[in-house]
């Protein structure tokens, strides 16, 4: 084990608005996609108390809805992050069963990337994890209390920006593949 849990990691506030846009987005789109359906139109008045009994009536496209786009939203929002303990840390990837446990003596060194933002920690295997935090003094105290190396220098900075905007573009790739597959879905459907 790795001991008492220290500190988590969360997901920087730019990315949790862009997270909050897209889902706001998508339920527009459920919500006044509601009111085009026919068994909607032959009871419904159009008002959202309306909208809330036809979804409880037929729940596949809630069912669809909270699991395609709010799951996901509130794990990468809210659940996701770097956990920090007494003697590691664990670094999620992406799912939970995909996590990975990197004990203190393991690493090597630290480099900052962006002065409040971002560091990548490099371990003796020669693996590097890259964690963006809203309060990265805080995982910097925590590595240095473990005495591991760390180079405060700034210039892999312009490299994180272009990462940063690969993401943003990896976000918007998904949420339009996954508009597209809810259209598609809806169409053979």
């Amino acid at each position: 084990m790795l001991g008492k849990k220290i500190y988590k990691t969360s997901m920087l506030n730019v990315f949790r608005l862009i997270i909050i846009a897209i889902v706001i987005f998508f339920f527009n789109g459920f919500y006044l996609e509601t009111f085009t359906y026919e068994n909607f139109q032959a009871v419904g008045k159009f008002r959202i108390l309306d909208v809330l009994k036809y979804h409880y009536t037929y729940p596949l496209e809630f069912i669809s809805f909270f699991c395609l786009i709010i799951i996901p939203a509130l794990y990468y929002g809210v659940i996701r992050g770097v956990r920090f303990y007494e003697k590691g840390f664990l670094f999620n990837r992406g799912l939970p069963f995909m996590n990975k446990k990197i004990l203190y003596s393991e690493v090597a060194t630290y480099k900052l990337l962006h002065p409040e933002l971002a560091i990548t920690i490099h371990t003796k295997a020669g693996e590097v994890f890259v964690l963006a935090d809203n309060h990265m003094q805080r995982v910097i105290a925590i590595l240095d209390q473990h005495n591991i190396q760390g180079d405060l220098a700034r210039d892999d900075y312009v490299r994180l920006i272009t990462n940063y905007r690969k993401f943003i573009i990896i976000i918007v790739s998904f949420t339009v593949f996954i508009f597209v597959a809810k259209k598609l879905v809806q169409l053979f459907y």
